[in-house]
């Protein structure tokens, strides 16, 4: 019972592990044993992950891959089972917003939220669950968000990602389980990091935002570790193909 959340000895890959959510994710799960594989954009590698990982006694390697691409990912793939020769977990984070009406919102900026909030997280999903089949084990956690469920002004390409990644989840659970691969997702609520630090400037957003759920603030980013060592670890063997809301009791309300 003391070693339902131990991850020692476990590969995990954390895609979007750059910053924000997936780089809690990644130093959380390191703290918890396992080894990680960060990986960052194109643009962004996840080195600064990987130092504070390090600095915990973790082990880490990092990567910069473009996730809707498939060659990139299945190379990222490969990658991962050469150094470590499993994955057993895998946590598709990456994701982009771009917040604007549905009427202001260009062909051009829709196809770049999609391509990478959904086709990219199904890239990663399908390329490693190839992997987890085949070993008949593993964790695979998709990051969804509370507007794959709820609504927003200004979210619709997002929202629309993210209920994309719900339904995902649970076709993939249903397909995978045979296999012993559990397929779950993290939907949260606004957290606090970089990139909403930035639109919290905005007093009459900011108190809006956080009257919208039971706990009447944001979430820090490292709230985000419990739920994703939880269903990343044996202590959720029995679960698959829920949505995991981390909201503050946003969608209850």
């Amino acid at each position: 019972m003391k070693n339902l959340f131990d991850l020692t000895g476990k590969t995990a890959i954390v895609t979007g592990a750059a910053s924000g959510l997936g780089q809690q994710i990644a130093i959380g799960v390191a703290a918890y044993g396992a080894n990680v594989v960060a990986v960052g954009s194109p643009r962004h590698g996840a080195e600064k992950t990987i130092e504070e990982i390090k600095k915990i006694g973790g082990k880490a390697i990092g990567l910069q891959v473009d996730v809707s691409n498939a060659a990139e990912v299945k190379q990222m793939a490969q990658y991962a089972l050469d150094e470590f020769g499993a994955i057993d977990i895998a946590y598709n984070v990456p994701g982009i917003n771009v917040r604007k009406e549905a009427l202001d919102l260009t062909e051009e900026e829709w196809d770049r939220v999609i391509k990478v909030n959904l086709k990219g997280v199904y890239l990663c999903a399908k390329t490693i669950g190839e992997v987890m089949v085949k070993q008949r084990r593993g964790r695979m956690i998709n990051m969804s968000s509370i507007f794959g469920t709820v609504c927003m002004k200004r979210q619709v390409a997002y929202a629309t990602s993210k209920g994309g990644i719900n339904q995902m989840t649970k076709v993939l659970a249903v397909e995978w389980a045979p296999y012993g691969v559990t397929v779950n997702a993290i939907a949260p609520a606004y957290m606090k990091t970089p990139l909403v630090r930035q639109v919290m400037e905005d007093k009459e957003w900011y108190e809006d935002v956080k009257s919208r759920n039971a706990m009447q603030r944001l979430g820090e980013p490292e709230e985000i570790i419990g739920p994703a060592v939880f269903l990343g670890s044996d202590a959720s063997s029995f679960i698959t193909g829920t949505i995991l809301y981390v909201d503050g009791g946003w969608t209850i309300l």
